[in-house]
């Protein structure tokens, strides 16, 4: 992975990803869930690749769509009646916006975290919290390499058994059994491991192979700058919206279209210098 992002130092990264993850999961307004949402499928793109893409259309793209159809049934607020259910319950605008805009917020959360996943390694976790608390940074590094290893693991297992079109109950209990046996196993020789050399015991030290460059300080500076923005705007009751008992939202003051440029400025930072390092590689190798 070339990706200049995805180089990103661990602090300026764990900064970014709590900013951007926190504003999906707390700002419900409509036009910020489709800034993130679309920010998101972007960033997945350019640092997942086609991976991303196709787990977008093959369970975010169907997951809005069951909920948009799924909530009108038991969700029943709003002004705008479009029609009566078979069962007399009122079929309303707001309560189908509503649940789009809450489908598509768990939608842009999720790959938000496909991305946190990628770029935050466990070495970069190791690396942030590894002096502070040793145990649990091991834990969730440990924990983020773990599902990719188990599914890889999993599939090497199908892929040996001889009779691959039969697959029994009791074939599929044998194959629980022995991929627990694997992650088990897989877990007490990282623990030994770990233990043997001294990981967590005081004065131990390690080698820190990532530094803090320009890049990594403009990008830190950039996300605090623009996340304290936000909350200021939010706070003075910027970018109003409601979705009950009639949808609406504030997108015709000053203040609200800055709000949103600067909310769509720290979602595409990836992209940003994604971009950025790409044009000057061109430059550089341009001028050889």
């Amino acid at each position: 992975m070339n990706d200049a992002f995805v180089k990103l130092h661990p602090f300026s990264g764990i900064i970014y990803f709590a900013a951007v993850i926190g504003f999906s999961m707390l700002f419900m307004n409509p036009v910020c869930i489709l800034i993130s949402l679309s920010c998101a499928i972007l960033n997945a793109a350019l640092i997942n690749g086609k991976k991303a893409l196709a787990f977008t259309a093959r369970f975010i793209f169907p997951m809005i769509t069951a909920v948009v159809i799924i909530n009108p049934v038991f969700n029943h607020r709003g002004a705008t009646i479009i029609t009566y259910l078979p069962w007399n319950n009122p079929l309303t605008l707001e309560s189908v916006i509503y649940g789009a805009a809450a489908a598509a917020m768990v939608a842009s959360v999720m790959l938000w975290f496909s991305v946190f996943n990628t770029v935050m390694t466990s070495d970069k976790i190791i690396c942030l919290f590894g002096r502070i608390i040793p145990s649990l940074s091991l834990v969730i590094s440990m924990s983020l390499r773990f599902v990719p290893r188990f599914i890889s693991q999993f599939k090497q297992l199908r892929a040996s058994r001889v009779n691959r079109n039969k697959a029994s109950l009791k074939t599929l209990v044998r194959e629980l059994s022995v991929m627990i046996s694997w992650a088990l196993e897989s877990a007490v020789e990282s623990a030994d491991s770990m233990k043997s050399r001294g990981y967590g015991l005081k004065g131990r030290t390690s080698y820190n192979i990532f530094k803090f460059r320009k890049t990594d300080g403009t990008a830190l500076i950039f996300t605090l700058c623009i996340s304290v923005a936000l909350i200021v705007l939010i706070i003075l009751g910027t970018a109003k919206y409601s979705y009950f008992p009639m949808f609406k939202f504030d997108f015709s003051t000053i203040t609200s279209v800055i709000f949103y440029i600067l909310y769509a400025g720290v979602m595409l930072l990836p992209a940003i210098i994604s971009g950025w390092e790409g044009l000057k590689w061109k430059r550089l190798r341009s001028a050889i």
